[in-house]
C-alpha cells in the first residue's frame, strides 16, 4: 500500500541534488517504538534507541528529527499509530510516500547479519581475530583470514565486532533497519546499469551510526509555527505554482528562520541551516562548539576573513582535519587543469583545456585556423568554374554535421540559383539547401575534403566527452574527501549565516548549562523588533530556588490589558530558548539558559476546516499533551487558555490546570502563562503554591485626557503584582471601533453586572 500525503513545504527541493530521507517505524511487544533513518545525502543509516510505552509525541519526534520522504511501516504497527503518521508525515515535508510493509521485512536477524557483513567506515573500519576455542570452524576461518587478506571475515566475528559498536538488544530498531536495507537493495537493483551509476550509488549505505532522541529538544509542528520559527506560504509569483505539488515553488514567510536564510551563501548551507532550525539540540558539547565558533567569526580581526570566506566556501576543506588536504588539492587541481571554466561558461558547454589530450588539440587547432583555410578552398573551387561564374561562389563553410559546402548567390528577385554547376565538365554539383538568399552545395571539392577532416567539430565533442569521463574517474576516487568538504562547509556556511545575523541584529552568546534555569537579561523579540520604531526589552528568572536565593520561580503568570504585549513576552522568551538550543546567539543583553527537553505550547490555534473539533477542543488537547509529556525540564506556555468557552467554565479550567502543574506529585515545569482570568488571584487560591511568581505587563492611565487614544499608554515593561484591569473599551478605541458603539458596550456591561445576580436568583 502506498499513500502520497503532504502539505508541508520543502523549499530546498530546488537543491542541485537529489535528497531522500527513508524513515522506518516498527513497534513489538504492542509497546516499544524503533526507529532508522537513511539519507541518500550522506548514506548514514541512523538506528535509533528502543522507546518503551511510546506515545504519540515521539512519534511525532521522529518524524520531525528524520523529515522524510519515504516512510516504511510495519503491517503490526498498530492502526491507531499509523492513522496518526498518515495524518501527520504530511506536515513534515511536502511529498511522502508512504508504506506498509510485511513484517517479515523487519527482521532483526536479517539486520544483524546485513549490518555486520557492510564494509562501510561505521562498521567495517577495523577488522578482528580470535585466538578464543569458539569452534573449530570459527579457529580455522580466523587463521586462514590472517594468511590471506583477500579471505572474507568470519561471520561469527563480525557479529561480535558488530555487537561491540551497534546495540543488537535494540530489537526493534534494528528490525527497522533491515526493512531500511532491504528497501535500498530494492532500489539499487531498479537503477539500469546502462544509467548513471551515481543514482545506483546513492542507495549504498557508507556508514552506520546511532541516535537518541534525548539529545534532540521535541518541539511539535504546531508549535514551531505558533512561534513562527518556520512558515512556509505559496510563491506569490503565480508563473511558479504547479498542478503538481512537488514543481510549486513556496517561500518562507515571516518567520526566525527567514531572517537567516538570505544569509547562506550556497545550497547546502541553506539546507543545512534549515536542518539546524527543525532540530534544536540539547547537548552542551555541540552547543559549545557552535557557540565558540559564532564568537570568532565575530571578532574583529575576523571581519575580513568572514566576508572573504562568502566567497570561498568551497576551500574551507583545507583547514579541517578530517579531510586529506592532499586528496582536495589533486582533485582542485585536476579539474582546473582539465576544463576551461572561460570558455565553458560563454559557450554554454564543457570545454576543454590546451595540453590535456594531443588528438583534441591538434583538432581544436585545425578547427581554429579554418577561416583562412577556406579562403583557399574557395580559390581552388573557382579555378574549376568559367570566368562568369566565379562571382558568385561567395564562399566555401564548415557546419557541423554538414561538413564542407559552397555558397552560390541567389537572384535577389526570384530565388533562383545563379549558377549551379551546370557547365562544369563534372557532374557532382548537388544543392543541400539554400538561406537568406543563398544557396549550399556540396561538390567534388567539398566531398573531397569531407573525407579527408570529417566531421571535426563531432570529433572534437566526442573527445571532449571522453577527457570529461576520465576526469570524472579520477575524481571519483576521491569522492569521500569531496563528500566530507561539501557537508563541512555546509555546516560552516550555517554557521556563518547565524554569525553575520548576529551581528546585523545586535544578538549575543547565551551561556548554556546543564542547571534547571532560564535567566535572560533584556531580551527581545526578533521578529516584533523589526516591526516597531522602539521594542522595550524584558528580563526573566525561572529557575529553582537554590539558583537565586529569594527569585526563585518555576511558574510565572502574566496578566495585564489586552494589547500590553503578554503574548509577545512569553513567546519570545520561548524563542531565545530555542534559538539557543540550536547553537545561535540570542536577542538579549545576556542569557543563562538550562537545557530543556520539550517546548509544549497552547497557542491560538490555526483555524481550518480539516481540522476535526471546535478551537476548545483544539486548545484542550495542546493542554493535555503539555499535562501528560512535561518533565522538569520542558518549557510550557499557555497563552489565554479557557477564553474559547464560558468565562466561569473557562476560568475554572485555567485554575484546575494551574494546580495541576504546581501540585508536588507533578515534575513541576518551567511555565510560562498569559491570561485575563484576574479573579482567578482575588481570593488567593494559587497562594499556596509558593513555586508561582505573578507579573502584569505596566499601562498608564489618565481618565482626564480629552483624546480617547491618550487615556491609556503601554509601557510593555514586566513588573511584579497582578494586574486587573483589561481595558477592552480602550483597546477597542486604538483598533478603529467607533466611539458610540464602545460607549453602548460600557452601559450593556455595567447592566449585566447589576443585575446577574438578580437574573441568576430567579433562575
Amino acid at each position: 500500500m502506498d499513500a502520497t500525503v503532504g502539505t508541508a513545504s520543502d523549499e530546498e527541493a530546488g537543491l542541485p541534488y537529489l535528497s531522500e530521507s527513508i524513515l522506518a517505524i516498527d513497534v513489538k511487544d504492542r509497546s516499544t517504538l524503533g526507529c532508522s533513518v537513511f539519507c541518500t545525502t550522506d548514506g548514514v543509516l541512523k538506528i535509533g534507541a528502543d522507546i518503551s510505552m511510546a506515545g504519540e509525541d515521539v512519534v511525532e519526534q521522529f518524524l520531525s528529527y528524520a523529515q522524510p520522504t519515504t516512510i516504511l511501516v510495519s503491517r503490526r504497527v498498530p492502526e491507531s499509530t499509523f492513522a496518526f503518521i498518515e495524518k501527520h508525515a504530511g506536515r513534515i515535508i511536502k511529498e511522502v510516500t508512504l508504506r506498509l510493509v510485511s513484517p517479515s521485512d523487519f527482521s532483526h536477524t536479517f539486520a544483524c547479519e546485513e549490518l555486520s557483513s557492510l564494509d562501510t567506515h561505521g562498521i567495517c573500519s577495523f577488522r578482528t581475530t580470535s585466538s578464543a576455542n569458539v569452534d573449530g570452524q570459527c579457529v580455522k576461518s580466523s587463521i586462514q583470514a590472517l594468511q590471506e587478506h583477500d579471505r572474507q571475515e568470519p561471520q561469527c566475528m563480525k557479529l561480535v565486532r558488530c555487537s561491540s559498536l551497534i546495540d543488537l538488544d535494540n530489537i526493534s530498531s534494528l528490525s527497522c533497519a533491515g526493512a531500511v536495507l532491504i528497501y535500498l537493495h530494492r532500489r539499487r537493483s531498479l537503477v539500469s546499469p546502462s544509467s548513471n551509476s551515481s543514482m545506483g550509488y546513492m542507495f549504498n549505505v557508507r556508514s552506520v551510526t546511532l541516535f537518541t532522541l534525548s539529545d534532540y529538544v521535541f518541539i511539535s509542528e504546531e508549535s514551531r509555527l505558533s512561534l513562527q520559527i518556520i512558515n512556509h506560504e505559496s510563491h506569490p509569483n503565480s508563473q511558479t505554482w504547479s498542478v503538481d505539488s512537488k514543481s510549486s515553488v513556496e517561500k518562507e514567510n515571516i518567520s526566525i528562520y527567514g531572517l537567516f536564510h538570505p544569509l547562506a551563501s550556497t545550497p547546502q548551507g541553506r539546507s543545512h541551516l534549515r536542518y539546524m532550525f527543525l532540530r534544536p539540540i540539547s547537548n552542551l558539547d555541540i552547543l559549545s562548539e557552535r557557540h565558540q565558533t559564532i564568537s570568532l567569526l565575530l571578532q574583529p580581526s575576523n571581519e575580513e576573513k568572514k566576508k572573504r570566506a562568502v566567497a570561498i566556501l568551497r576551500k574551507m576543506g583545507n583547514i579541517i582535519d578530517r579531510i586529506v588536504p592532499v586528496s582536495l588539492t589533486l582533485v582542485g587541481d585536476m579539474i582546473n587543469r582539465a576544463i576551461n571554466f572561460n570558455e565553458t561558461k560563454s559557450q554554454q558547454y564543457c570545454s576543454v583545456m590546451p595540453g590535456v589530450d594531443t588528438e583534441l588539440d591538434a583538432l581544436k587547432r585545425q578547427y581554429d585556423g579554418m577561416s583562412s583555410f577556406l579562403t583557399a578552398v574557395v580559390n581552388r573551387v573557382a579555378e574549376d568554374l568559367p570566368v562568369w561564374a566565379r562571382q558568385y561562389i561567395q564562399s566555401c563553410v564548415f557546419l557541423p554535421q554538414l561538413g564542407f559546402l559552397t555558397v552560390v548567390e541567389q537572384e535577389s528577385q526570384l530565388g533562383n540559383d545563379i549558377f549551379n554547376g551546370g557547365s562544369v565538365n563534372d557532374n557532382s554539383w548537388k544543392k543541400s539547401f539554400t538561406h537568406n538568399g543563398t544557396a549550399y552545395y556540396k561538390n567534388r571539392h567539398m566531398e573531397d575534403l569531407d573525407r579527408y577532416y570529417g566531421d571535426m567539430y563531432s570529433k572534437i565533442s566526442d573527445k571532449e566527452v571522453e577527457v570529461m569521463q576520465k576526469l570524472a574517474s579520477n575524481v571519483i576516487v576521491h569522492e569521500k574527501a569531496l563528500l566530507e568538504a561539501a557537508d563541512l562547509c555546509g555546516e560552516f556556511d550555517a554557521l556563518l549565516a547565524l554569525a553575520i545575523g548576529a551581528a546585523k541584529y545586535d544578538w549575543h552568546a547565551p551561556q548554556m548549562t546543564a542547571a534547571n534555569v532560564i535567566h535572560i537579561k533584556g531580551g527581545r523579540h526578533p521578529l516584533q523588533e523589526l516591526l516597531v520604531p522602539s521594542f522595550v526589552p524584558n528580563d526573566c528568572f525561572i529557575g529553582d530556588e537554590g539558583m537565586a536565593p529569594g527569585r526563585g520561580t518555576q511558574a510565572l503568570v502574566l496578566t495585564g490589558p489586552n494589547q500590553s504585549g503578554k503574548s509577545v513576552y512569553i513567546k519570545q522568551v520561548a524563542v531565545i530558548v530555542y534559538l539557543a538550543h540550536i547553537g545561535s546567539f540570542v536577542p538579549a543583553e545576556a542569557a543563562l539558559i538550562g537545557t530543556v527537553d520539550k517546548i509544549l505550547t497552547r497557542m491560538p490555534s490555526r483555524e481550518s476546516v480539516s481540522r476535526i473539533g471546535s478551537t476548545f477542543a483544539l486548545d484542550l488537547k495542546q493542554v493535555f499533551q503539555a499535562m501528560k509529556y512535561s518533565t522538569s525540564r520542558s518549557l510550557v506556555l499557555m497563552d489565554e487558555f479557557g477564553n474559547g468557552t464560558a468565562a466561569d467554565g473557562g476560568a475554572g479550567m485555567f485554575t484546575a490546570m494551574l494546580d495541576y502543574f504546581l501540585s508536588p506529585a507533578t515534575a513541576i515545569p518551567k511555565l510560562l502563562v498569559a491570561t485575563h482570568f484576574h479573579e482567578v488571584f482575588s481570593h488567593g487560591y494559587l497562594n499556596q503554591h509558593k513555586q508561582l511568581s505573578l507579573m502584569h505587563m505596566e499601562v498608564r492611565s489618565d481618565i482626564n485626557a480629552a483624546d480617547a487614544e491618550d487615556k491609556v499608554t503601554y509601557l510593555f515593561k514586566l513588573s511584579k503584582g497582578c494586574g486587573l484591569m483589561s481595558l477592552g473599551s480602550q483597546c477597542a478605541v486604538l483598533n478603529g471601533i467607533p466611539e458610540d458603539i464602545i460607549n453602548r458596550a460600557q452601559v450593556i456591561g455595567e447592566i449585566i453586572i447589576k443585575y446577574i445576580p438578580f437574573i441568576i436568583q430567579k433562575a
